[in-house]
């Protein structure tokens, strides 16, 4: 008798098992909203589109949102037409540090467990660069909130020369002269995690940190299916690389975003009815971008990359500075001439630091096929084994080309925009910041090496 009770405790157990995995939502999707700053209208504004849709038994939309004025840690589930406090820990926390993160994402995941987590990062954002924050006193003498990439002899610096300034509407006032027909209180743009009330934000190495915790400490050694920047200028090589550890897809935008920035309306309508997969999520995030702004503005980005193809990339950046370095033993000034017009031509964004790298390596391969062109039949030996370095350095480049289609897997750029091709990547025309230094990419590959001597 006891055997036969245990059987049927057994079965009784393994059918609620059963059903509780079946059951379990496809995705869980964290909206992380630093809007301690000027964007938390929009952030209401966002919230409210989320509702629209929903969580439901496929989705969990979830959201940990700093408000101005309050204090603590607020966190919500998005329902179906309401905005729904989950919990709320009474803390003196700013909302911009890696404890904050790595703690939001244990709680998504432990009480809404899903098939797979979306970590969205909700917020201004400026590149690779972590810029230092201080005051400037405008013309009217009031305090106006900065950032500069590098103090030193900011108020002598010349722009044309340096490009260091990073520029956050409402923080520095940048105007990019709209003439659409849009709705006026959408044209303030977003820049990771800033915080205007205690002149804190993530660092590049703290969000890496971050996704380093989450990875092993929440996720079990498990990635992120899909890290989000709902932030400017954040689809970029150094990114992508730092995060590829961590996660499997990456979107975000090369250029500024506006303040409204994702869809969310139609990204959650798309995935709410049905089991989605993480590329197909990633390209929907890209497509509902795209759907909402191209009859609205003609600039805009929005780029989804395969983070692991992140490696192949560096490899052929590495790959490419070697040969040109090999080029350069030949004629240094004919090579460096060539990378110099190249990243002139090349498309750049609001941060003019900030160029397409699909753009730069384009430019660089016209240079080379019209070298071949022209010095192809020398008879001096020195000059055909210029021409056969030049040769390889060409198919270095063009491969380098091909990866970068590989690994924007989705990608939408408005008329202004329109040779965007997915990942940018940091090249100066003066000075290096000195925060780009720190960045793992600086330390792991040889693109310093390119960009430090080619405007000296």
């Amino acid at each position: 008798m006891n055997n036969k009770k245990s059987l049927k405790l057994i079965i009784l157990f393994f059918v609620l098992s059963t059903k509780y995995i079946f059951s379990i939502a496809d995705w869980t999707m964290l909206v992380y909203v630093q809007a301690k700053n000027n964007l938390n209208r929009f952030a209401t504004q966002n919230l409210h589109a989320m509702s629209k849709i929903g969580s439901n038994k496929n989705l969990n939309i979830l959201v940990q949102w700093y408000q101005p004025g309050k204090e603590g840690i607020w966190r919500y589930k998005i329902l179906p037409n309401k905005i729904e406090l989950d919990s709320y820990i009474p803390t003196k926390s700013d909302g911009s540090n890696t404890k904050d993160l790595v703690d939001s994402m244990r709680w998504a995941i432990s009480k809404y467990p899903a098939k797979n987590n979306c970590l969205t990062l909700w917020n201004h954002g400026v590149g690779i660069l972590d810029p230092i924050w201080k005051r400037k006193i405008g013309f009217n003498g009031k305090t106006k909130e900065s950032f500069y990439s590098d103090p030193i002899n900011k108020e002598n610096s010349n722009e044309e020369n340096s490009n260091l300034e990073i520029k956050i509407d409402g923080i520095l006032t940048e105007d990019f002269s709209f003439t659409q027909d849009f709705d006026p209180s959408s044209l303030q743009h977003r820049g990771i995690l800033f915080n205007e009330h205690t002149r804190t934000y993530l660092t590049n190495q703290e969000l890496v940190e971050a996704l380093k915790q989450i990875k092993i400490n929440v996720l079990k050694n498990k990635k992120l299916d899909i890290l989000g920047m709902d932030a400017c200028l954040m689809a970029m090589t150094e990114i992508g690389y730092q995060t590829k550890e961590y996660a499997k897809y990456m979107v975000g935008s090369q250029e500024v975003e506006l303040a409204y920035g994702w869809n969310y309306t139609s990204l959650f309508r798309s995935i709410s009815k049905g089991e989605t997969t993480p590329i197909e999520l990633a390209k929907g995030i890209v497509r509902t971008y795209e759907q909402f702004y191209k009859n609205r503005i003609r600039f805009y980005t929005q780029s989804a990359i395969d983070l692991n193809q992140m490696k192949n990339i560096k490899e052929s950046i590495n790959d490419i500075v070697i040969k040109i370095n090999e080029c350069k033993k030949f004629n240094h000034k004919i090579i460096k001439n060539y990378i110099r017009n190249a990243r002139d031509n090349s498309l750049q964004f609001s941060t003019k630091s900030y160029i397409d790298l699909y753009s730069f390596y384009s430019q660089l391969s016209n240079k080379l096929n019209n070298h071949l062109k022209n010095k192809l039949n020398f008879n001096k030996p020195n000059k055909r084994n210029f021409s056969n370095k030049i040769k390889e350095l060409l198919t270095s480049v063009q491969t380098g080309m091909k990866l970068i289609e590989t690994a924007v897997i989705a990608k939408t750029a408005g008329p202004n925009l329109a040779t965007a091709k997915g990942l940018s990547i940091y090249f100066p025309k003066g000075r290096i910041d000195p925060s780009y230094f720190k960045t793992s990419f600086a330390k792991e590959t040889l693109w310093l090496d390119l960009i430090s001597n080619v405007y000296r």
